[in-house]
């Protein structure tokens, strides 16, 4: 067996190599973006065998400051306000207290924007300088991505963070706004302009209720969680009804066609399949022309009971359609009529469908309309064991 002597050199990248992946996967397990920097300083000294390290990122204002360090401290680093030109090369010396051409600095891109800089200290004049930039580079590059994810994923969860604690905030008022305006309505001494007044704010309110509850579904999912249904016996051609008797109080204006059977018994949570309908009606209503009809067909087999809801409104753009039951999508790029909802409405009815252990598709082409189809068993599936 003839052996093959590693070239000089080769143990070394190996060795280089195998640390870089140890770095890429300490960056996946790490939590928060003060962690990702904090390692990624602590590691670019690590690989250069440097006592320093700094991380810089941009702020607004295109300015650089010192986000992490590594053997710095921290007065020295905490005044560091610096434009990213020609100049900045000197005050990283200063700061990292080298002389010339013995520190590296490589930038931190992402999106082909240099958002930040990775500098270290080199340990000596004799060092491997294309060698020690390469390795730097390739951390750089990982800690750019990492950053990013980082912000996203808090900037993410922030946003839901605020949307759940404002959505919840806001049922309260509304619905006193609610209650108040439907007292009003049974006022046999109001006139017709104050009539109507209290049956726009009725409208409006119960709308805005909609848009709530949508909200706080939306965080719910988005946190992992399924939607909880409650099936109990119900009458899905009542739940129908129902649902398209508040949707005409509140659009007196168009004509709702139900074709349903009287009855028809199954198991379900008759306040999420009234929110399923209510949603999809109500998107039938805003894209469709005011001067026409939407249908809303009910059939059934011994299984299974569906839903047909159709509008006679212009189709969905192609290149919506994949989208249309994500959460703020729409199946228009019509950004001017701001009647419609936050977009929320049919990603919670798949949610809500597919709770059910249904589901839920649509079929759209000029000259026919749209139409969305829900099917869902009449009763619970029992496990398969």
């Amino acid at each position: 067996m003839k052996i093959v002597k590693n070239l000089p050199g080769v143990d070394k990248r190996l060795t280089q190599l195998r640390k870089l992946t140890e770095v890429s996967r300490a960056f996946t397990y790490a939590v928060s973006l003060e962690e990702v920097l904090d390692l990624a300083v602590a590691r670019a000294a690590e690989l250069l065998e440097s006592d320093r390290a700094v991380l810089m990122l941009t702020n607004a204002e295109g300015l650089l400051s010192v986000r992490a360090a590594f053997g710095l401290a921290r007065e020295v680093t905490e005044q560091f306000r610096e434009p990213l030109d020609e100049t900045l090369a000197t005050r990283l010396r200063g700061l990292l207290d080298v002389e010339a051409e013995r520190f590296l600095g490589v930038p931190l891109v992402v999106g082909g924007e240099v958002t930040g800089i990775l500098a270290v200290p080199l340990p000596s004049a004799g060092a491997n300088t294309e060698e020690s930039e390469w390795m730097l580079s390739a951390l750089a590059d990982q800690a750019a991505v990492a950053i990013e994810k980082t912000r996203l994923d808090e900037a993410a969860k922030f946003r839901e963070r605020v949307i759940g604690i404002v959505s919840h905030d806001l049922r309260n008022p509304i619905g006193t706004i609610l209650l108040a305006a439907n007292v009003l309505l049974h006022y046999e001494s109001l006139d017709e302009k104050a009539t109507k007044l209290a049956a726009r704010i009725q409208s409006s309110a119960s709308r805005a209720g909609r848009m709530i509850s949508d909200l706080l579904d939306y965080t719910r999912a988005q946190g992992g969680s399924r939607l909880p249904v409650d099936r109990r016996d119900a009458d899905f051609d009542t739940i129908v009804r129902q649902a398209v008797e508040e949707l005409e109080a509140n659009h007196p204006q168009r004509k709702i066609v139900v074709d349903s059977p009287i009855t028809l018994p199954g198991e379900w949570d008759a306040d999420r399949l009234a929110q399923v309908v209510e949603n999809i009606v109500g998107n039938a209503i805003a894209y469709s022309p005011p001067t026409t009809n939407v249908n809303v067909v009910v059939t059934h087999d011994k299984h299974d009971v569906t839903l047909r809801v159709h509008n006679d409104g212009p189709p969905i753009a192609a290149d919506r359609l994949h989208l249309i039951f994500e959460p703020m999508q729409r199946g228009t790029h019509d950004v001017h009529n701001r009647s419609r909802s936050v977009g929320l409405g049919l990603y919670i009815v798949k949610q809500l469908v597919e709770a059910h252990a249904g589901t839920v598709t649509v079929h759209t082409a000029a000259g026919e309309g749209t139409t969305f189809t829900v099917r869902l068993p009449r009763r619970k599936l029992s496990p398969v064991s």
